[in-house]
């Protein structure tokens, strides 16, 4: 994506790229969870509308049934090379002469028309840039407090509870990994680190850490805050770096396995452009009758964003305290459910309960919320219903472009 869209203290809106990273840079310098980690971004350059992607790099969907032949005859004659086989037909390409050319113009210029030819190649299904997304929220420094758990109240999870704790139902956290050592974390079913190759899925950004504790922190343990779905299992799929960057070929990557590893809810607190080949694997998942749940992101505008602009996702906006959407949280008709968002305490990295703002702590709490009716036995398109249907109605009577169908409401939701 082009711009990393937050809620600063004041209330502006952090729009441009630039400061943006510089910002997040001393924030990760700082922080005690990004020591150990690789702080490079990933060689880039920019399509037509300014967004960043992976440099000379495409995923190229094939139709299905594509031999391997005709793959290989597809890539010969873009003058590219494969350089990872992703789930499905999904495939990576590099284009050696384009990441020859000096000049980043030149390479964006080389690229769009290598793009432009693969999408008219009846053999390809889909194609799009390799681009790199970001979380979807800008930290501040408050970090204790007990009002910082105003969500789960105002949304009724509490009186959730009563009837279900999401016993057998796993949410899967595809974001920047978790924070192994935090003491009310647990319960994490299988981890997964796709930007590293490891087995564990270190937290060097801190986002997912944050995320997971919304969703799934330990409740009722004497100690820190309470999570969404207290019974609900962990998948952790580490997608995004120490600068909070996820590229879509590591996303997809992280999607399959949480499919596999038996998720019923994803939660995808990121944000970029549209891309092809990222949602024929949402729709996959969505095919399998897994609930995904997506940040809506912080444009402040109806401006779709991705992968929860895509019709099979549930999209996420944020509230405050007093039920308004927030001035950060984009909107639109795209946009089907509002969460709280707001100064939200969860998890933190450094092994605190730090409070952040954004649309990534929104989508959280309906991933609980999803992960509490899975336990109940409900499938993917039961529970969406339920949710929105139960919803909390804020703006103009039924689905609006400022709230969707309202704002959660748990307790209304468990039957």
């Amino acid at each position: 994506m082009g711009h990393l869209r937050g809620l600063c203290h004041d209330g502006r809106q952090v729009s441009v790229l630039v400061a943006a990273l510089l910002f997040t840079t001393l924030l990760l310098a700082l922080a005690p969870g990004a020591r150990g980690e690789t702080p490079e971004r990933p060689n880039s350059d920019a399509d037509p509308e300014g967004t960043p992607y992976v440099a000379g790099e495409l995923l190229v969907v094939y139709e299905p049934g594509t031999s391997e032949d005709t793959r290989q005859s597809v890539v010969r004659e873009s003058g590219g090379q494969t350089v990872k086989d992703l789930p499905g037909e999904v495939r990576l390409i590099s284009f050696p002469s384009v990441m020859s050319e000096q000049s980043g113009e030149t390479r964006e210029q080389e690229l769009q028309s290598e793009l432009g030819d693969l999408r008219e190649d009846p053999r390809v299904e889909a194609a799009d840039y390799n681009y790199i997304r970001e979380a979807t929220f800008l930290p501040d420094d408050r970090k204790f407090g007990d009002p910082g758990q105003w969500g789960l109240r105002k949304a009724g999870f509490p009186n959730a509870w009563n009837d279900a704790r999401g016993t057998g139902a796993k949410i899967a956290i595809i974001d920047s990994g978790i924070n192994q050592d935090h003491s009310d974390l647990g319960k994490i079913s299988a981890q997964k680190d796709f930007v590293n190759g490891r087995a564990v899925a270190n937290d060097g950004y801190g986002h997912g850490t944050h995320v997971a504790g919304i969703a799934g922190a330990l409740t009722d343990n004497g100690r820190g805050v309470a999570g969404g779905c207290p019974a609900c299992r962990l998948l952790v799929a580490k997608v995004m770096n120490s600068r909070g960057e996820a590229t879509d070929s590591d996303l997809i990557a992280g999607i399959n396995w949480s499919i596999n590893q038996g998720a019923d809810v994803l939660n995808l607190s990121l944000e970029g452009p549209y891309s092809g080949a990222l949602e024929a694997k949402i729709n996959d998942a969505s095919a399998k009758g897994v609930v995904i749940v997506a940040s809506a992101g912080n444009e402040g505008t109806t401006a779709r964003r991705y992968p929860a602009a895509y019709p099979a996702v549930i999209a996420v906006g944020a509230t405050n305290e007093n039920d308004r959407l927030t001035g950060f949280s984009s909107r639109g008709s795209w946009v089907d459910l509002a969460a709280p968002g707001t100064d939200i305490l969860s998890t933190g990295a450094g092994g605190g309960y730090p409070e952040e703002t954004g649309t990534s702590q929104s989508a959280p709490f309906v991933s609980a919320l999803a992960g509490l009716l899975a336990s109940e036995g409900e499938t993917a398109d039961q529970i969406r219903q339920r949710i929105q249907s139960t919803a909390t109605d804020l703006g103009p009577d039924g689905d609006d472009p400022r709230y969707g169908h309202g704002r959660i409401n748990a307790a209304r939701a468990i039957p």
